[in-house]
């Protein structure tokens, strides 16, 4: 690894280009290889019957917009606002990776589906490999991928999905059996997430590749699910998870990472540093006291220690449908009810063996010397190094019951559908300066510190429990959460309003909007989307952010809403070629509140984002997409604001 200055990447036109010339270089050995239309391959051997289905694509994505100062930390070279918020120096190496024009990813791919059947059994399997050439390069602007997060930004080989199934007839009651590594769909989400199928781990890096597919992007779970159809009109699903399963968030570094300690490669989080340089913390235990006073010495860093609360085996859920038929042009009715830890990491601290008191004392050289106020205060700050270049993080992955409605039905030519979810007591981040003002206040440095700086004295915790040495904060608070969505699906024809006017052969409209209600959440210093803000305490704000510091903290609401639509056209034989030409505009809009986290829908008040972009059919073998994505939001705390990026794709499927 190593840490280049912003000005210094002499490197980057050649990389831009050696890596604009290899993924054309990959479209063309594709186009080079096959031609003609797509065709999965069958074989039979007496009554078993297998196919395959294979896909290769190359793709880029590039960086389409330059860096807002605002999302860059001040010692990186970032700037604070006039009330001195800023973004935290464990948020910005991402952004600071790429500069405007970059390619920040370069991938070719290849899935092949593997589907076999023999009378009433069947299998399927799905391997996939892709391989990345920007992360295998490794050459960031500011700071290289860690091993661990370059091993998965730059390819990897392994099997998506992997089971085996059986359909039986069981005392007339047609009934199918599915074992092994498998994806489970419940619900009526189209875009939002949160809801019935949070259950379902996911892959976000494949999601964020160029030319990426659902089914790449779904992370198949070790499951026995069980299917039966009760009576002609209702039917019961359910499954067993027999093996923990996460989902994979982007690399730490990576061009659309946000948190530099959260995803594969997790860096440590960085304390009192001049620059971002976690190459150079102290190691465990060894900080050297008047390092404190140097601003160019090494910095305190907190290393990531164990997961927490990952439950292999009792996870489970259920879900029973009805269908009414004299409901509407008939109506599908579902009840939900799932367990299972959470795919989604919750932030936690642990502090070092050793109270306040303690080291105050030990470096005083007089046991009880610091009880006097006046000594305490003048050996607090590095007291407080000390103990703190002791303390550690960790992600829990707590346990989420979820019960759920929902329903879906057509009214004239639109597809309706909605779900309801209520989740008792479901856990919820906390914001990270209130875990670590209860650190302080629990290890007894806040009354110390406060009189080192002339600030007011009295706790500064805002949690319900404040851990003293050797003990971990709290990584979240219970809260019963409710959450919706309703969605519509409308089909066109050359014939409806929209491909008429535009003189299109077909057309689609998506319209997906969702809520997310928890009662008594703005009690709470809850993490939410975002920057971090200020904290509401003046000597905590003080203490925790050094100058200049912000007082006005941003924390999730009781209350979020948002929406996403996505409107399509088809041209069949565009310009009289073979080739549909399908252009589209996707839009989002987050309208209300902040959403507490990880587990819901994620709205960040003022949040726009706009994509545009066609796709290129020919013979459904050949497809090629350019999308062009902007973020943006009056708001600079709203995330990603400065990472519009385009993306180009081509494909191949036989």
């Amino acid at each position: 690894m190593k840490l280049r200055v912003l000005s210094g990447s002499v490197t980057r036109e050649d990389r831009r280009s050696t890596l604009l010339s290899a993924i054309f270089a990959a479209s063309a050995l594709l186009a080079a290889t096959f031609s003609g239309a797509a065709h999965a391959e069958e074989f039979k051997f007496g009554d078993l019957s297998i196919s395959t289905a294979t896909t290769l694509k190359a793709g880029v994505t590039m960086r389409a917009s330059a860096r807002d100062c605002r999302h860059v930390n001040s010692k990186n070279g970032g700037c604070v606002q006039g009330d001195g918020a800023g973004t935290g120096m464990n948020s910005d190496n991402g952004n600071l990776n790429f500069g405007p024009g970059d390619i920040t990813s370069a991938t070719v791919r290849a899935t092949m589906d593997i589907s076999g059947k023999w009378k009433n059994y069947g299998f399927f399997v799905r391997p996939t490999a892709f391989y990345d050439q920007v992360y295998a390069a490794n050459n960031m602007d500011f700071y290289d991928l860690t091993p661990t997060a370059q091993g998965v930004a730059n390819g990897e080989a392994k099997i998506l999905d992997a089971y085996v199934y059986g359909s039986f007839d069981i005392a007339g009651h047609q009934t199918t059996i599915r074992f092994g590594k498998q994806v489970l769909n419940w619900g009526e989400s189209l875009f939002i997430q949160g809801g019935v199928n949070s259950f379902q781990a996911a892959d976000v890096t494949a999601i964020r590749a160029p030319g990426s597919e659902l089914r790449e992007g779904y992370t198949a779970m070790p499951m026995l699910v069980f299917q039966t159809a009760l009576t002609p009109d209702i039917s019961l699903e359910a499954f067993w998870q027999f093996a923990y399963s996460i989902t994979r968030l982007d690399p730490a570094g990576s061009f659309f990472s946000t948190d530099d300690i959260t995803g594969p490669g997790s860096l440590p989080s960085v304390l009192n540093a001049n620059f971002d340089d976690p190459q150079n913390c102290a190691p465990d235990g060894s900080y050297n006291p008047a390092d404190y006073l140097n601003p160019n010495s090494n910095p305190i860093c907190l290393d990531r220690t164990a997961d927490r609360g990952q439950d292999s085996t009792n996870q489970f859920g259920a879900a029973l449908h009805y269908y009414a038929a004299d409901v509407g042009m008939g109506t599908d009715f579902g009840l939900y009810y799932i367990r299972f830890s959470s795919r989604l990491p919750y932030l936690g601290f642990t502090n070092g063996p050793t109270d306040f008191q303690t080291t105050c004392d030990t470096l005083a050289g007089t046991p009880g010397a610091c009880s006097v106020p006046a000594v305490a205060a003048s050996i607090a700050p590095l007291a407080f190094a000390i103990g703190a270049n002791q303390a550690t993080y960790f992600y829990d992955f707590p346990t989420i019951e979820t019960i759920g409605a929902s329903f879906n039905t057509t009214i004239g030519t639109t597809a309706v559908a909605g779900e309801l979810t209520f989740s008792p007591k479901m856990p919820f981040g906390i914001n990270d300066s209130a875990m670590n003002a209860s650190q302080i206040d629990g290890l007894g440095a806040t009354d110390p510190l406060a009189d080192a700086n002339g600030l007011p004295n009295g706790p500064i915790s805002l949690l319900p429990f404040n851990p003293g040495a050797g003990q971990s904060t709290l990584s979240h608070i219970d809260l019963d959460a409710y959450q919706g969505q309703f969605n519509t699906i409308d089909a066109f024809s050359s014939t409806d309003l929209i491909p008429s006017t535009l003189g299109a052969d077909s057309g689609y409209f998506l319209f997906n909007m969702g809520f997310v209600y928890v009662p008594n959440a703005d009690k709470y210093p809850l993490n939410r989307g975002g920057a971090e803000g200020g904290y509401p305490n003046v000597t905590g704000a003080a203490i925790l952010q050094g100058s200049p510091f912000a007082t006005n903290p941003q924390y999730a609401t009781e209350w979020s809403t948002g929406y996403v639509m996505r409107l399509g056209v088809d041209y069949n034989n565009a310009f009289n070629t073979p080739f549909t030409v399908s252009p589209y505009l996707a839009w989002r809009q987050d309208l209300t509140g902040w959403s507490p986290g990880p587990n819901t829908a994620n709205y960040q008040q003022g949040l726009k984002q706009v994509g545009i972009g066609v796709g290129i059919d020919y013979q459904s073998s050949w497809r090629a997409n350019l999308a062009y994505v902007n973020t943006f939001s009056n708001d600079w705390t709203v995330t990603m604001t400065d990472r519009d990026y385009v993306q180009a794709s081509i494909s191949y499927a036989f």
